[in-house]
């Protein structure tokens, strides 16, 4: 009956001669058969690989695949056999930790505030010379506006002026003097004089000359009576109230009326 494989191989312990010139041994071959711990330890390559064949030909289809190294990465960690005389067990080495840089992320800080420039002394200079002179602008219009409202409350539109004066015309006097009415009427200065207050006798003067300027239309006209030539008879002087500076101009009394001066009269403002 055949030997099956799986019934253990006897070892021969006694002498066994296959031939004429076999070699004779004196003694049984015995093998220690105290296994230590260090016999069992394998290596994982070992361990794991198959049982090789009999035959001398190489099957490279189980070959492994071999693998692209890894840059910047150690490898796996290999244990450390122990020898037999050891009797403790050898701690592998750990490996060193990986650090692994990440790219530096665009982070935006907070820039420390700039140091404060120094202001030359001319800018707070020119920004106060500009400053009076919106103030001045708009004061100049504000005052404008404000002194054309005023007249309106006055004088009227057109602008108008009445007074009484005793002037010696038409027999007037303190009970009755004459009436006076001065107009701005498109820009041209008249005066409506009513003697002793009667309506029959009334003369009009014209001022020879037009209101000119901005406004001029506007203008307020006022009334004077006193004695310019020193002849004792009362004159009438008229005032032209412009923006930036009054007119006069003077009528001279005739006695009976008024009449414009001419190169004989002495005019004593």
């Amino acid at each position: 009956m055949g030997r099956t494989a799986d019934q253990p191989q006897k070892r021969n312990t006694g002498p066994r001669k296959t031939g004429p010139n076999a070699v004779t041994f004196s003694g049984p071959l015995e093998r220690d058969s105290q296994v230590t711990e260090d016999d069992m330890l394998l290596d994982d390559g070992i361990a794991s690989d198959p049982p090789r064949s009999n035959t001398t030909a190489i099957r490279r289809t189980n070959l492994p695949i071999p693998r692209p190294p890894t840059a910047g990465l150690p490898g796996s960690p290999v244990p450390v056999r122990r020898t037999g005389g050891q009797s403790k067990q050898l701690i592998a080495p750990q490996a060193p930790p990986i650090h692994i840089q990440h790219p530096a992320r665009n982070i935006t800080k907070p820039q420390a505030a700039a140091a404060k420039k120094k202001v030359h002394w001319l800018l707070p200079v020119g920004i106060g010379m500009i400053a009076m002179l919106v103030l001045w602008e708009v004061g100049s219009l504000v005052l404008a506006w404000g002194l054309a409202r005023y007249d309106d409350l006055r004088y009227g539109n057109p602008r108008t002026y009445q007074v009484d004066a005793v002037v010696g015309h038409g027999g007037d006097s303190p009970l009755h003097p004459s009436h006076f009415i001065a107009v701005n009427l498109n820009r041209q200065a008249i005066v409506v004089e009513f003697p002793a207050g009667a309506q029959s006798g009334a003369s009009s003067y014209v001022v020879p000359y037009y209101i000119l300027g901005p406004g001029g239309d506007l203008t307020p006209i006022t009334l004077e009576f006193r004695d310019v030539t020193a002849d004792g008879k009362v004159d009438m002087i008229i005032h032209i109230h412009l923006q930036s500076q009054d007119q006069t101009f003077v009528f001279v009394n005739a006695g009976t009326k008024f009449r414009p001066p001419n190169a004989k009269d002495i005019i004593h403002l």
